[in-house]
């Protein structure tokens, strides 16, 4: 009769919770920078013409 070989467990690289972690901090990161995104947009057209109906240059602030 033969021996039943314990099946040999492999070790992950990362944990599922650190996966986890990650991919809900990367999908955090990209709906914050789609709502920036979309409030910079919804500012530039309410800043891109003033009451006289003149076009007005937003510059962008760096850093």
């Amino acid at each position: 009769m033969t021996s039943k070989r314990k099946p040999c467990q492999t070790q992950l690289r990362r944990s599922i919770s650190e996966h986890l972690r990650d991919s809900t901090a990367r999908a955090w990161d990209l709906l914050w920078k789609n709502v920036r995104e979309r409030r910079l947009a919804g500012l530039c057209l309410e800043l891109g013409s003033d009451h006289h109906g003149q076009k007005t240059v937003l510059k962008k602030k760096v850093c």
